[in-house]
Parts: C-alpha cells; structure tokens; sequence
C-alpha cells in the first residue's frame, strides 16, 4: 500500500480494513466511473465518485490533508509476492498467494520463512503452537506466545512435566530402525522379520518388515527400557530352537524419534564362527547333525562391537579384558572358577571382503572391526538367563536381558574418556609367548642381554619378568642410553624399540624382527601400559594363580577325598581336590596368622615363609625330618612358589584383585581382594558388580578399614 493513500485515508479502523480487504481480494482493477453498475434488485444505477465533494469523474481535485479519500488506481501489481509476505496486504491477511492477499490456511509457512513454519489457528505463520512443536530445535521445548522455549513450568508442557533442564518430558516417543543381517559387513535390511518388545506388558508388535528392513513403534514412554527381539526365519538347514533368537536392549531417550536398527544373528553363521575360532574341528560338527549343537543351547552368546562415538572399530582389546556378567557370576576368557570343560570362550572377527561377511579369528586383541564374540556365558546356576551387563575398560557398560539359555545377545560398547586400563599380566605379559620371545628369552636369557645385573628371561612368572624389565630403572635422562622402560618416553623403550623392524642403515641390534613398525597393535598396547606407569601385575588371584598349583604339581594325587587324615588341623581337612572357595576356606579354617613360631598353620600372613603351604611341599634339608613325603620345589625361589609366597604376602584373599585403590573411583572391584573392599561391597553390592563410583568412596571414607 502507498504512503500517499494511507495519508489520504481517514475512515474507521474496521472501515478500512474491510475497504483494503475488498480492494486486496479483487485483482480486477475498479470499474471506470463511467461504469454503469447493478444493483441487488437488478436496477441499474450511475457512478460514483469514490472521492468527496466531486460527482463528475472526469475531474480530480487534490484533496486537503483532513479530507477523507481512498485511492481506487491499486491494482493486482501491488499484491504481487509469491506466497510470501507482501506489504500491500493488511495486518490479518499478510501473504500474497496469486495477487490476492490471504492468511497462511493454505500456505507453506517454512517456504514463507524458515523461522516461522507453523500456521497458527489465528492465520498467521508462527515458530510453533501448543499442538505442533515439530519445528522446534528440540522436541522437548515449550510454546509460549508462538515461540520455542525451554520450559519453567509443567503447565507449559503437553505432557504436564517439565524436566529440571528446562526441556518437556515426552508424552509419547516412536521408535524405529531396520532389521538387519548381523553377520554381514553391509548390514543387509531383512524383509518379513517381525521385532517383538519382550519386557513390557502390552507392548505392540511391529508390523513384518518390507524390502527394507524397516519396522516401527508408535507412542511408547520415554525412559523405558526396551528388549527387542526379531523374528525371523532363517531357512536353514536344520530346526532352529525359538531360544536361538536374537536380543538387543535400547533406553528410549527423551527425544522424537528414537532410531535403534536390529540385528539378526543366523544360527549357522554363529556355528561357522566357532568353527573359525577353534571351537570345533569341522564347520559340520559346529552346525549339529540334524538339530543344532547343544553348545549353544545350554548357555547364551553374545555378539558386540567396540566402537569410538562415531561407531568407528576400536583395535587392541585384549580378550581378558571384556566381562559378561549374567546374575552373580562374571564370565571372561579362562575364568578358573568356570570347571565346565567347555568354559566362556571369547573370540575377535574379521570382515571378510570376498565374502561380505565376518568371519572369526585366532587374534589375541580386537582389529579395526572392534567386533567380538563371547561364547558359553552363563549365570550362578549354570544357565544362560538372566540380566546381563558388560563391561571392559574404557568403555561404557551395556545391558540386555536373556530370557533363556540360548539366547543370542547383541551390544555396542562405546568408547568413553576413560583410558583403557593395560595389566601386565593380561595384556603385555602374552606376547612373550605369543611372539615367540622366549624361545630365545629363557633360562636366564641371553648374556648379552643383562643390564644392571638384570636378565632378560621371559619364560618366568608375570611378576618376575615384571621385575625383570623395571629393574635397571624407569626413566630414560639419556636418549642415547635408554633402559628397557621409559616412562618419561615410551617410545625409547628397549622393550619397544629391539623388537621393531631396523630401519635401512640401522646396525641390526635385535637378532629377530618382531614388528614392522612403531604402529602395530601389539607395540600400541606395549606402550600404552607404559604410559600409564608400567605398573606391575594385578595382585595375585587365589583362583588364578594359586588354585591351579595344586593340580599342576600333583597335589590331589594324595589330597583328595577328605585328603590324609594325618593333615587335618583343627578339624580341617586337606582335601585339594574340591572346587576353589572350598579349598580356600580349608586353608585359611585354622587361622591366618602364627604367633607361636614352633607350631604355624597353613597360612601365617605374619610369618610368610613358616606357613605350612610353603614350608611343606619344600625340599627339607639334610637335617630336618621329612615333614611331608613329597618334595614339590626345591626353593622357595621356584616361581610357582613365589605366586604363592607373594599370594600370601598380599593378605591370602580369595580374589584379590584390586585393579585401584579402594579410596578412589574406577571400575568394580572384587569381593574379597581386601578387607576395606569386602566390608563395603557388603554394604553396597553394586560397588562389586557395576561401578565404584563416588558412592563406593564416599562408604570407603567411612570404612576404618580402608584407611582413606
């Protein structure tokens, strides 16, 4: 609209815009004055001049400035925008849509102006309403006054809450994502797989699946834990048992709409796995004669990847370091307590190219892949059902639920900021024997090789060749005179640098190349446990380390069926042959400690060297009566006999493994490994089973015995 006519215009305000509106919405210009025009009855009658005082409309005269005029020459030029806002067109109508001036009914707002694209029952383009939030920055905003806010009150809030960060708890969230072929490296979309909710009542079945793979829920409450299970049927060439089916667990998070794709995990593909992984010496035998191999149905398995926050594979995993705990029990890779002869196995995969699928290897840590498998987990009870949590550090743990033996689980484990935690004894400690080491590194080690009176003998106990490598020092001043660890510089390390490929030029130093370069996966882990301080190996594990001594040196030969009668001591037997917490409490029954010198117990925490476990299976002097009538180590420098020396010198705990002190946060610790740590998980279990969190410290704090 002009300037000019809205000076000249003095009628009411309804007035005008009724007049504007009627100008606005006939595109035809006015009817000359000339025009006759005709009326309601059919009559017909001579023009008007629209302008006052003036009944002849050959003339114009300039009205004064307090004259009521109206300018009849707008025309459809003036309403000229393309479904956009047009400054021709009054308030109430703003948008042009084909020359005539229109609310947004009709229109699209978000083509009109991105920052308003909702049309609002009022007819004008706003950034939302209280029924279409959909264009908000999250769907967890509130509408006050048409705009997009963080939320100050449940009455803002379609769901009548608002959260204490200011965002609207959902009313309902969808929940979508494709089934998919877990074994290939395309993740191949399923048709006719149908995903079930297995742990809520009521829950809807997706419709089968399409081409795509893709299924969908509708209006389930965020915050609720899903297990998700497909169904789907494999056409294989055996039965497969319903308990074979896959299972993956997703949190629906306060946000519209939740994506979480399903994977499929085919029976014969996971036979073919173990085949590839050792566990069977034929792929038939794997895959069962005419009804699957009861392996599979006796425990649960479970699949998962190790991946950064961009789901990249995350390489250097050692097998030990992952944990499945299902119920009570904690299954890892050559778990002593798990006497079945077929025990967890955990295996790493591959991707496959030629075949587009992963296949499974006999690789110590995880590739690049990140993927994994974990056979034969099961609970207490020896089933493979329950709740299960997994665990590995420097990652996030991951649930889902079994619910039966049988079933196949599925997770991500994402990376977190936590460093991955390297033990000498799980991931450094193996590639002595791995890499053949000591073949050359063995019975003192070559003479060439002693460094400050140090061997290099890495055929012994992990604690001795611990020892063995800090020994001539840890730090390196001299660049050019490194030891064979440097903590101040890693990369200096002789025990990084001789295995290493020489470089052209370079005087051949190593007789053997190990690696080909700085990069490779084993030297990372190398250094990363050195970067984090070469610390020596986890405390000694009676069911690790000391159980088995008693079969490897033929104890149980004698010890065995309420053992010799002669060896019972304050009314304990000295039955070796029993599981390990049994033979634990034989040791430890009569005490732990000797205060009379001249008649010890089993266990003297006081007076190591006099416990009858070491000074009995030691070969008696010349002198001495022959105490015991088998002499299974010569000195107490054997080092089966240092294990169990140092066992005992660490307090005689059944699991002692303190992977950090009690006083400050990290992983779970274990039951047992101390006395501070037995007395707060008594307290709060999750501090054993979950997370020592700052709640576990804070119990530590006021826990005598761990003296924080």
């Amino acid at each position: 609209m002009s300037s000019d006519l809205r000076r000249r215009t003095s009628f009411g305000a309804l007035g005008g815009l009724a007049l504007l509106a009627s100008a606005c919405f006939n595109p035809e210009p006015p009817a000359s004055a000339d025009t006759d025009t005709d009326t309601a009855d059919g009559s017909t009658t001579a023009p008007t001049s629209l302008t006052t005082g003036e009944t002849d409309s050959s003339t114009t005269e300039t009205p004064t400035t307090d004259e009521t005029s109206v300018d009849t020459t707008m025309g459809a030029d003036e309403c000229s925008a393309v479904d956009a806002i047009d400054t021709a067109c009054p308030d109430a109508t703003p948008y042009c849509s084909s020359g005539t001036c229109v609310d947004c009914t009709g229109l699209d707002c978000a083509a009109v102006d991105s920052d308003t694209p909702v049309c609002s029952g009022g007819g004008l383009c706003v950034a939302c309403t209280d029924d279409d939030l959909s264009f908000c920055e999250t769907t967890q905003s509130a509408c006050v006054d048409n705009e997009c806010v963080a939320c100050t009150d449940n009455e803002q809030c379609p769901s009548g809450v608002c959260q204490s960060d200011g965002e609207c708890l959902l009313e309902a969230v969808t929940v979508r994502g494709v089934v998919y072929d877990y074994s290939t490296i395309a993740q191949t979309p399923l048709a006719d797989a149908t995903v079930q909710i297995t742990n809520v009542l009521d829950a809807p079945t997706a419709e089968p699946t399409g081409a795509d793979g893709v299924y969908e829920f509708e209006g389930l409450v965020p915050g609720t834990l899903l297990d998700l299970q497909p169904l789907y049927d494999q056409n294989a060439s055996i039965v497969v048992p319903a308990a074979l089916t896959s299972r993956t667990s997703t949190q629906i998070p306060n946000d519209q709409p939740h994506t979480v794709d399903v994977p499929v995990v085919p029976y014969e593909w996971m036979a073919q796995v173990a085949f590839e992984c050792g566990l069977f010496p034929t792929l038939e035998e794997a895959i069962g004669d005419g009804s699957v191999n009861a392996y599979f149905i006796q425990r649960s398995t479970l699949f998962g990847q190790l991946v950064d926050s961009d789901g990249k594979g995350i390489e250097t995993v050692t097998k030990a370091a992952l944990r499945a705990r299902l119920g009570e029990w904690s299954n890892f890779q050559d778990n002593l307590l798990d006497e079945d002869t077929e025990p967890t196995e955990v295996c790493f995969l591959d991707a496959d190219v030629d075949s587009g699928t992963y296949v499974g290897t006999d690789d110590e840590f995880s590739n690049d892949t990140g993927r994994f498998v974990m056979f034969r987990l099961r609970s207490s009870g020896g089933f493979g059902q329950g709740q299960l949590s997994v665990s590995a550090s420097g990652f996030n743990e991951q649930y889902t639920t079994f619910s039966s033996s049988g079933n196949i689980g599925v997770v991500d484990m994402v990376r977190n900021d936590e460093p991955i935690a390297r033990d000498f004894a799980i991931d450094v400690y193996p590639v002595f024997e791995t890499y053949g080491c000591v073949e050359c590194h063995t019975a003192g080690g070559p003479a060439g090789a002693i460094r400050d009176g140090f061997e290099a003998d890495w055929s012994l106990s992990p604690r001795e060749v611990w020892e063995l490598l800090v020994g001539p020092g840890t730090e390196c001043p001299d660049v050019d005179n490194p030891v064979r660890i440097c903590t101040d510089n890693p990369e200096a390390s002789l025990f990084v640098q001789r295995p290493l490929t020489d470089l052209p030029g370079m005087p051949d130093v190593h007789p053997v190349d190990i690696f080909t370069s700085i990069e490779s996966p084993m030297v990372q882990i190398m250094l990363e446990w050195i970067e984090q301080g070469a610390q020596p190996p986890a405390a000694i594990s009676f069911v690790e380390d000391v159980y088995p001594l008693f079969e490897q040196h033929g104890c149980i030969a004698c010890h065995t069926g309420g053992g010799p009668p002669e060896a019972v001591t304050d009314g304990f037997n000295a039955d070796w042959s029993l599981d390990p917490e049994s033979v634990y409490d034989l040791l430890v029954g009569p005490g732990t400690t000797c205060p009379n010198p001249d008649d010890p117990v089993r266990i003297c925490t006081d007076d190591i060297l006099n416990s009858k476990l070491v000074s009995f299976p030691l070969t008696d002097a010349p002198d001495d009566p022959d105490t015991h009538p088998v002499n299974a180590f010569a000195t107490t420098d054997h080092p089966d006999m240092q294990l169990i020396i140092q066992w005992i010198a660490q307090g005689a705990n059944f699991e002692n493994d303190c992977s950090h002190d009690a006083c400050t946060q990290g992983e779970a610790l274990v039951p047992g490994c101390t006395p501070c740590v037995t007395t707060v998980c008594n307290d709060y279990p999750f501090c054993c089973s979950s997370n020592w969190d700052a709640a576990c410290v804070n119990a530590a704090n006021n826990t005598p015995e761990c003296g924080c």
